[in-house]
């Protein structure tokens, strides 16, 4: 005999359907949907078609060509991206054991493109900018990355961050700024080398693995046009998460991802 659905609101074991997978309690006439069938809540779309919504979005990237592939609307397809983009970002490496390098980075647009009333303030390149910072350590070994928008690059803001992510005793290679000097009174092994006085390579000390996630990342927030602060997070953390499982098949792409919108939806 198959499991009888309760009402969530008194209790009752039964209750007849309406439309929709809606039901109706027979003891105290509340509506309910118990959405067996939904992947995540608020959102009527089953397993099929959120794999086929995230095949398409690995594919095309853009929440128009996923709607018109799809064949949902344009209101759809942005909320199931927009909930993709936050299930990538939440889906962090684990702890780096290995040789890593760190470093940060500004993303905000070109200067020439913001609006005058920004443009009046003024600004200045490099730190002390008033564009978003980003800081990033790239494990070689592991061929990983993690990052975060930080309010600014200062050592108290930026120790916690490795310190959280990177073994004790662990290599890591930076460039000439000050603020990673102190790394070995943590218990680091650092090397460093100098930008500014034109040393980019020093036998196997470089940075040259995150200064070109650092290029692939501005090159892939440039192709998506204009993005809200609020928002960036989410699309950083997208273009992390294809950085970080390129190795992956195309299935099983979409297999993690359907595992992690499982746990996002309570399902």
């Amino acid at each position: 005999m198959p499991k009888l659905l309760k009402c969530p609101k008194c209790g009752y074991s039964r209750s007849w359907v309406l439309r929709r997978d809606h039901r109706r309690c027979k003891s105290c006439r509340a509506e309910w949907s118990p959405c067996t069938r939904f992947l995540v809540r608020g959102m009527r779309l089953n397993r099929d078609h959120w794999k086929t919504i995230i095949g398409a979005f690995l594919d095309l990237e853009t929440i128009r060509a996923v709607a018109d592939r799809c064949h949902v609307s344009f209101v759809t397809s942005h909320s199931a991206v927009t909930i993709i983009r936050s299930a990538m970002t939440g889906d962090q490496p684990s702890f780096f054991t290995s040789l890593c390098e760190a470093d940060e980075t500004y993303i905000g647009g070109s200067w020439k493109n913001k609006a005058i009333h920004i443009r009046k303030q003024g600004s200045k390149k490099g730190r002390g900018t008033n564009k978003q910072a980003i800081f990033g350590i790239v494990c070689r070994k592991d061929r990983q990355a993690r990052i975060w928008l930080v309010p600014d690059t200062k050592r108290r803001t930026l120790f916690p961050l490795i310190r959280s992510q990177v073994q004790t005793g662990c290599p890591i290679y930076t460039d000439g700024c000050w603020v990673y000097y102190s790394l070995p009174k943590y218990g680091y092994i650092h090397e460093s080398v100098d930008h500014n006085a034109g040393e980019y390579v020093r036998g196997d000390v470089h940075t040259q693995t995150i200064d070109g996630f650092w290029g692939l990342l501005k090159t892939h927030l440039d192709s998506i046009g204009g993005i809200k602060k609020k928002n960036a997070v989410i699309f950083v953390g997208e273009y992390l998460w294809r950085y970080n499982f390129r190795h992956l098949t195309r299935k099983e792409k979409i297999d993690r991802i359907i595992n992690l919108l499982t746990i996002i939806g309570g399902r």
